[in-house]
């Protein structure tokens, strides 16, 4: 995969909160973030078990649907980790261009991974409500989507985990 790059915590923040709105419901306390982070990787595990489930009996928009699902809860959780709330979809891709551009900044090869990873996300959402994809592009977005979460988790590990 990519090479690792440390980021401080307060790195991560800023890139989340310059992507987030000016509203106070967005900052969370210790407790309800930690709360929050637990709850979004459990709905990450959800979705991309179902991902493959909906893939292997053929329900590709489905699987679409919950690639975009567990791409929303990884950034959900990376930002919760970070003492912050997102929650509509506008704020989803924002927040994640505001952490591919801080990648970016120091590797623009894993950078360029994630922007690529985080477009195939998008068209996944876009995929359900349009079908405009065929079956094969979406089993491949899908693998896309799975290893840009991997590669998030990886980066933007909270800091208990990254030790």
């Amino acid at each position: 995969m990519a090479k690792r790059t440390e980021f401080s915590t307060q790195q991560v923040a800023d890139a989340i909160r310059t992507g987030l709105p000016n509203r106070p419901d967005v900052v969370l306390a210790q407790t309800e973030a930690s709360e929050l982070a637990v709850i979004s990787r459990e709905s990450l595990s959800h979705y991309r078990e179902h991902v493959q489930e909906s893939i292997a009996v053929g329900d590709y928009r489905q699987a679409a649907e919950k690639s975009w699902g567990a791409f929303t809860q990884t950034i959900k959780s990376i930002a919760a980790d970070h003492g912050y709330r997102v929650r509509s979809h506008t704020n989803i891709m924002r927040v994640s261009e505001k952490l591919t551009a801080l990648v970016l900044a120091t590797d623009p090869e894993t950078g360029a991974i994630l922007d690529e990873g985080t477009n195939s996300a998008h068209s996944m959402h876009i995929h359900f409500y349009e079908n405009d994809l065929p079956d094969e592009t979406v089993v491949r977005r899908a693998n896309s989507t799975s290893t840009i979460i991997d590669l998030l988790q990886e980066l933007f590990a909270p800091e208990d985990a990254a030790s």
